[in-house]
């Protein structure tokens, strides 16, 4: 039997990746919200470096490129950006295959709502399958493709439309998930130079796609950087700014203001409705840590004190159902030329080697 070792504060066991625990058991990314606590919630000075970076004098043609899903946190974001700094906002949304009716319909509706010009972006299809069949067969998570296909979207999308800088809606809680001071996470880089007041995007894109060229075969790092980024290359990379690194976030307040100031409105799910194939990902990312994959991002919430130790516990036991999960894995299977038999075999196998 696998030794649950937990950490005594958070809801992090021993199945999360580069975890440790001190001599009082709690986990390395506990203790190192505690030693960062006040660089990343002193929000005076944190609203100063955002402001340093989107109220600079320009000659681009935007302030700001928003990747637009038609989720409560990219909908709160756009309004903030042009209601309360008065920026001018292109926004884009990335089609990967599988985004569904609901967040289209969301999309089209919001950006007349909020008159901003949109555009929906498109990957050539065979990247798109190449992408989901090398990352699902190597690292059983569909997420990573998505991850890899929408932050070059975002990145090459603030170039090509000539937006001063880039800007994202992805949470604290996401953000924060895999950070510590010991860990060197993929997202890490982004959150440290988002905090310098300047920063040398030249440098910053070479080593996060060399840190790509080591996690893909080099044939997809090449699709990656030649085919995904080439407006970036050519003409220069712009800064990649996480809206919530510099505010607060907190969902329900996020909710209670979209019900009160649009139209935004929750109708499948709150979160994730844009997906078609989210809870499929999510069940085999569950399967192969043998525990929620969400585990890491509960704990951010605990760490936050949005969630009590006990309520997160309790989400960590909350699936869909299965059968649902299992058609949605399917569908993404059929699409990108996997063997649904074989992934499910690996998911087991990967699993064991908690054991």
């Amino acid at each position: 039997m696998i030794n649950n070792l937990r950490c005594k504060e958070c809801c992090n066991d021993k199945t999360v990746r580069h975890i440790h625990f001190d001599e009082n058991g709690v986990c390395n990314f506990c203790t190192t919200y505690k030693n960062e606590y006040d660089r990343f919630h002193d929000y005076d000075r944190l609203e100063r470096i955002f402001l340093s970076k989107v109220r600079k004098e320009h000659s681009h043609k935007y302030d700001v490129s928003l990747g637009f899903s038609g989720g409560k946190d990219s909908t709160y974001v756009l309004w903030q950006l042009k209601n309360v700094y008065n920026l001018k906002v292109r926004t884009f949304t990335l089609d990967n295959g599988f985004l569904s009716k609901e967040a289209k319909d969301k999309i089209d509706r919001l950006v007349k709502e909020l008159d901003v010009e949109h555009e929906y972006v498109s990957c050539d299809d065979r990247i798109l399958k190449d992408m989901y069949r090398y990352i699902v067969n190597k690292y059983l998570s569909p997420c990573i493709a998505c991850s890899f296909l929408g932050y070059a979207a975002m990145v090459n999308y603030t170039t090509k439309a000539d937006a001063l800088v880039g800007v994202h809606g992805r949470s604290f809680p996401q953000m924060f998930r895999n950070y510590a001071s010991d860990v060197d996470d993929f997202f890490k880089p982004f959150i440290e130079t988002g905090l310098e007041e300047t920063v040398d995007e030249d440098a910053l894109y070479s080593d996060v796609l060399k840190k790509i060229g080591k996690l893909v075969d080099p044939s997809l790092a090449d699709i990656l950087k030649n085919e995904l980024l080439p407006n970036a290359i050519a003409d220069g990379f712009r800064p990649f700014l996480a809206y919530f690194l510099y505010h607060p976030y907190n969902k329900n307040d996020i909710l209670n203001f979209l019900y009160e100031h649009t139209s935004w409105r929750a109708e499948s799910e709150e979160e994730h409705f844009d997906c078609l194939i989210h809870h499929g990902a999510l069940h085999i990312k569950n399967l192969a840590a043998r525990r929620c994959h969400l585990m890491p991002e509960l704990s951010v919430m605990v760490r936050e004190g949005t969630l009590s130790r006990e309520e997160a516990t309790e989400r960590l036991n909350v699936c869909k159902d299965p059968k649902i999960a299992g058609n949605e894995l399917k569908k993404l299977c059929d699409y990108a030329g996997i063997n649904y038999n074989l992934l499910m075999l690996k998911a087991n196998l990967y699993s064991k080697r908690w054991w």
